[in-house]
Parts: C-alpha cells; structure tokens; sequence
C-alpha cells in the first residue's frame, strides 16, 4: 500500500468514498447527518480546492490501482480562551473504503498524517468521527487518541 499526497486524479475516487461514508452516517443520525441532494458535486469542487491549499494535507492510501482511502488535515485555529501551545490541525475527511481497513489503511493514514503534522509544528490532531463509528472509532483509540468532546443532538420536528 502507498500512502501519499493526493493528486488532481485522486478527487473522483475520494469522492466516491466520502459519499459512500456519508450514506452509512445517514443511517446512524438521519438528521443531522442527511446528504445533501448535489453533496459529491459540492465536495468535488471543494476537493479540488483543497489538494492545492499550502496548509491542508491531502493524503490518500493506494493499492495497486485501487483506491483504500483517504484524509484530509487542515490548520485550525485554537480557541483564544486555550492554549494547547502549538497548531491544532484538524482531521475531518477520513475515509476508508471498507470498515475493516480502519486497522490497516486507517492506522496508515493517520499514522503518516501525524509525521507530517508534527513536521509543520502541530501540536495536536482532532479527529471527527460519528459516534456509532465502531471500527473507525476503535482505530483511534489503538492510536492512543481521546474523546475530547461530544456533539448531541436532537431532532426538533
């Protein structure tokens, strides 16, 4: 498996795997994680943006021809009422394209993705995961990261 930046050529397939995610992640919350009707053309554009920002990390994991995931890490700015003393890079876009990779591409990705944060002077990461992520979320904490917040929601109709 090659784990490296993501190129122009890799978006379509990046595509594919967050829409792909973004379907699962219906089902756990349907509200608050409905897709948008037009969400792989918007993500498309906002992809492509992304590969060639200076401070975002585009990585994508490739074996032979086939794309196994992706992620994406992006500076973001602390809270001024905190000081973790250092950058705060945040890793939203995570994807892999099976539940079961999360132990092998998954753990290569962030692995890789935490070199070159720390490269560039980060100090923490912050990983977004749904709560009913299991595989994903038993990935993170074999990479020794912690639950710093939780998100609830309600559906108020």
């Amino acid at each position: 498996m090659d784990v490296r930046k993501a190129e122009p050529k890799d978006i379509k397939n990046a595509v594919e795997l967050v829409e792909q995610s973004r379907r699962q992640f219906q089902k756990f919350q349907p509200t608050f994680w409905r897709k948008a009707a037009k969400s792989g053309a918007i993500t498309e554009t906002f992809f492509v943006k992304l590969v060639a920002e200076p401070d975002t990390l585009f990585l994508v994991a490739v074996e032979g021809s086939q794309h196994q995931g992706f992620l994406i890490a992006r500076k973001f700015p602390n809270p001024p009422v905190y000081d973790p003393g250092g950058d705060t890079w945040l890793i939203d876009d995570f994807c892999v394209a099976e539940p079961h990779l999360w132990r092998s591409v998954g753990e290569a990705l962030l692995s890789h993705a935490s070199t070159l944060i720390h490269e560039h002077g980060g100090v923490q990461i912050v990983v977004v995961s749904a709560d009913r992520d299991l595989a994903k979320t038993e990935m993170l904490r074999r990479s020794d990261l912690t639950i710093a917040s939780n998100w609830w929601t309600k559906p108020l109709r």
